[in-house]
């Protein structure tokens, strides 16, 4: 049971990007510019550090194809993307894993390698017209500030599945 814990939490970070967020944050034209909420990558990122490289990838790779599903008319563009920055991401050392600072600094990094991977493919097919500078100082500055700040809240909680998990995986191995 303690084994879908992971992806039902993870999917319930999917269904609040995509509503309750924008019942909370909707979209204005009167803004210059956009907040992309990026919760699922963040859950991602920490099951890379905290559970290995192939967890990380995995649910990457899933929850990615759910957004390409849901979001997007090409599919693989966040599969791929969300996998590979879960794979990037996956830092085993035991100094990372303890350290409340470096997994924030991951996070952020991991959202913007997201962000700007997404943008550069649907530039080079011809998905988006906007330039890097209008890009980045509309719709990346702003979505890792609030991203940072969703990573200072969803840390804690996160760490503790993973605590309850492991404990979880003893349990039975023994």
């Amino acid at each position: 049971m303690i084994r879908f814990a992971l992806p039902f939490f993870v999917f319930l970070l999917f269904l609040m990007e995509g509503t309750l967020f924008q019942i909370f944050v909707p979209p204005s034209p009167d803004r210059e510019f956009y907040l992309v909420p990026r919760f699922v990558l963040i859950a991602v990122v920490l099951t890379s550090i905290y559970r290995g490289a192939a967890s990380g990838v995995l649910i990457g790779a899933g929850f990615g194809l759910l957004y390409d599903v849901v979001y997007t008319d090409i599919i693989g563009i966040y599969m791929f993307s969300m996998g590979f920055t879960a794979y990037i991401s996956a830092f085993t050392y035991r100094s990372v894993r303890m350290s409340f600072v470096w997994p924030i600094l991951i996070i952020i990094s991991a959202i913007f390698v997201l962000e700007w991977m997404t943008y550069g493919l649907h530039y080079i097919i011809g998905g988006t017209d906007l330039l890097f500078e209008e890009f980045f100082m509309l719709r990346a500055l702003p979505s890792l500030i609030m991203n940072g700040t969703a990573a200072l809240l969803l840390i804690h909680p996160f760490r503790r599945l993973f605590t309850r998990i492991r404990e979880m995986e003893e349990l039975q191995h023994r």
